[in-house]
């Protein structure tokens, strides 16, 4: 290497740089960052409503938009907002479509992350009357000996 102090120099230059992002970070606090928390509620119900699917996409057709091939696991979007409307949006990609032109291809997507939170709840639900119904059980029992 011809420049020894000059890369040495360079790597300094980016640790500095580092070191005094993580220093002016800012910090703050989950309950500054969120508002409106509110529980989750009848998410056992809204589930009933939802129907998983597997689907393959157009790759043939679609190529410009290179989408994943092979089989996928998901929903589809017009299934899902109806009973989750903030789930859904509008994706966009852009693809060329020959030269100097550009254009843009909007479709709907479901963000499939944002079913966990649900999960979880309906799993509580589900749980909570699993627990209700055994002492209901055990009630039983002892009322019929």
């Amino acid at each position: 290497m011809r420049y020894p102090l000059v890369s040495k120099g360079a790597v300094l230059g980016i640790l500095f740089s580092a070191a005094a992002l993580s220093v002016n970070a800012q910090k703050i606090e989950e309950q500054e960052l969120k508002v409106n928390v509110d529980k989750i509620s009848n998410s056992t119900e809204h589930l009933k409503n939802l129907q998983p699917v597997t689907f393959k996409y157009d790759v043939q057709k679609y190529k410009h938009l290179k989408l994943p091939a092979g089989e996928q696991y998901g929903f589809l979007a017009s299934s899902v907002q109806s009973e989750y409307p903030a789930m859904v949006y509008e994706a966009t990609k852009m693809y060329d479509q020959g030269k100097n032109n550009s254009k843009v291809a909007r479709y709907s997507e479901v963000q499939s992350e944002n079913l966990i939170p649900v999960l979880v709840a309906a799993i509580k639900e589900q749980q909570a009357e699993i627990e209700l119904l055994k002492k209901e059980i055990d009630l039983l029992k002892k009322k019929s000996k």
